[in-house]
């Protein structure tokens, strides 16, 4: 059993090794910000059918059958361990995650999220607190430029992201797309015409949707320590991406 009372263990980090990783964060930082992300993340490697199967039979049983239908439509995973499944690029996802163990959750009907869904959308600051209105399985990594979603099916998904956009776009306040979901989903189980969960309707991004930021920190001898480091290193000569 973990101690609850155990600490991070940055506090015991030597300072050299401290440095070493920070000048090779900032000469990775600026050699990603040189390249043009389009769809080369993750990996094109594939997980054999019989080996997910295996994995996947001691699984709970909505995981096991998520998992099923996944590999109906979007073929064999890129990556599978004990806990999870993943695909890259799968339809117009950047990332499809498959969990093992789900969380509950009762909006817009009681379900249990295990299928977390990803697309490269730039969300402007000022619009994440009307997101975080929408829905707790629906949130925003302004850093990586993504929108991350997670419920029990891919229709639930798709009209999640629908509504976030509208919300970004200021065509409905939070509580019209609340309603919006309840009108959709229960269209979409009972089979009947669902437009929002039938497809992602906006155009999405062809190139990742980073938001960097500012930098602020100014002290003169660490940033003078870290150049030294990185030219110690000659981390031109190095696999940074």
């Amino acid at each position: 059993m973990t101690n609850k009372k155990q600490q991070p263990i940055s506090g015991q980090i030597p300072s050299e090794d401290r440095i070493k990783v920070g000048a090779i964060a900032e000469a990775t930082n600026k050699t990603l910000q040189a390249t043009d992300m389009t769809g080369t993340r993750g990996t094109q490697n594939t997980v054999d059918k019989t080996a997910v199967e295996e994995i996947i039979q001691e699984w709970p049983l909505l995981s096991k059958e998520v998992t099923k239908t996944m590999m109906k439509f979007y073929g064999e995973p890129n990556t599978a361990t004990e806990a999870e499944i993943t695909w890259y690029y799968n339809g117009p996802w950047k990332k499809t995650i498959i969990y093992k163990d789900g969380y509950p959750h009762d909006f817009p009907e009681p379900h249990t999220d295990m299928l977390e869904q990803v697309i490269n959308y730039h969300v402007p600051a000022e619009k994440i607190g009307e997101l975080a209105m929408l829905e707790g399985s629906l949130f925003v990594d302004r850093t990586k430029g993504e929108v991350i979603v997670h419920c029990d099916n891919e229709g639930a998904n798709t009209i999640s992201m629908n509504v976030m956009h509208e919300i970004v776009q200021g065509k409905r306040t939070p509580e019209e797309a609340r309603q919006k979901i309840k009108e959709q989903i229960t269209k979409f189980m009972k089979s009947e015409p669902a437009p929002y969960a039938e497809k992602l309707l906006f155009e999405l991004p062809e190139k990742e949707r980073w938001d960097t930021d500012q930098p602020v920190v100014d002290d003169k001898e660490l940033l003078q320590t870290i150049k030294e480091s990185k030219q110690s290193m000659n981390l031109k000569d190095e696999k940074l991406v």
